[in-house]
């Protein structure tokens, strides 16, 4: 049996104690016919030796890092420990079946099910302006790459993801010391009911493909990673932070509408959308008067 280098995709056998079950490709598939489309196209998997202890690896490799982890808390979590580890590098992500503690944006819980996107990946450094921009980017990247699946993704300022103002994803950036990690969750086959939502929620929820068509959590992932990937280092290199800010502008939610604004706890108030400023914040007309908003959120009226 021979050593397995870390930087392919992998299911983690063994798990990670206290973090994520063990899995094998049938534990898998039994999650969600999804999951279980995912590992026949894939498969055949053998069973090698990893730097961390067994892995579960594909018949043809995938040049994606990317690690399968069992049911777990937060894939945000097994990444930090994989970084931790060396396990993991930049633009590896670890994607999971399902999780308990999942959070989006204010430390809300991120409500999922079995056949959804549940996954982590690791941001690159990036310097200036650019490392301020980087929900932005990631928002904009994915939503392009999710353009061959289901056109017309928006980005609900400043980084969930809206097909026809359902809210179909979200990302969570969170810097700590071990690096930059960017949970991504998506409804692939699930979206929650009203009633489950958080009060007062403005946004329905909605699936990319409820009726299970489509490319399963797997598939999917690695596509996204990949235009991740690609796109990130080709806007870097290609545009300055003020053009990127006038692309992403094109795939700005409710552009030129009317949405109420929510400040905190007790600040709400009515304003149109007019753009994003220099430096990503989001721009604000409240009758006739320039506004920037930098964190809060915004619903449709």
């Amino acid at each position: 049996m021979s050593a397995h280098s870390g930087s392919d995709l992998r299911i983690l056998a063994p798990g990670l104690p206290g973090l994520a079950e063990p899995l094998d490709p049938q534990a898998l598939a039994a999650r969600h016919p999804l999951w279980a489309a995912d590992v026949e196209a894939l498969g055949p998997w053998r069973l090698e030796q990893g730097q961390g202890g067994q892995v579960w690896l594909p018949e043809a490799l995938q040049d994606a890092d990317v690690a399968v982890c069992g049911p777990c808390a937060s894939t945000m979590d097994v990444a930090r420990e994989l970084v931790q580890r060396g396990g993991l590098g930049p633009f590896g992500s670890v994607i999971a079946p399902a999780q308990t503690l999942g959070r989006g944006q204010l430390r809300r819980a991120w409500l999922s099910a079995p056949g959804n996107v549940l996954a982590t990946l690791v941001c690159p450094p990036a310097q200036g302006l650019w490392n301020d921009l980087r929900p932005l980017v990631l928002g904009h990247l994915l939503a392009e790459a999710l353009e061959g699946v289901c056109p017309g993704v928006r980005v609900k300022w400043p980084n969930d993801l809206l097909l026809d103002d359902r809210k179909i994803g979200g990302i969570l950036v969170e810097e700590r010391a071990e690096g930059i990690l960017a949970g991504v969750g998506l409804n692939l086959a699930w979206a929650p009911a009203e009633q489950d939502l958080r009060g007062g929620h403005g946004v329905a929820a909605g699936a990319i493909a409820p009726a299970g068509g489509g490319p399963g959590p797997l598939g999917l992932w690695l596509r996204l990673v990949n235009h991740l990937e690609t796109g990130y280092m080709t806007l870097l290199e290609t545009f300055s932070p003020s053009e990127f800010l006038r692309i992403f502008q094109t795939r700005l939610a409710w552009m030129g509408r009317n949405v109420l604004v929510q400040e905190g706890a007790n600040v709400r108030y009515a304003a149109k959308i007019s753009g994003v400023s220099g430096k990503g914040g989001l721009l604000l007309d409240r009758d006739g008067k320039e506004m920037l908003l930098l964190a809060g959120d915004v619903t449709p009226l």
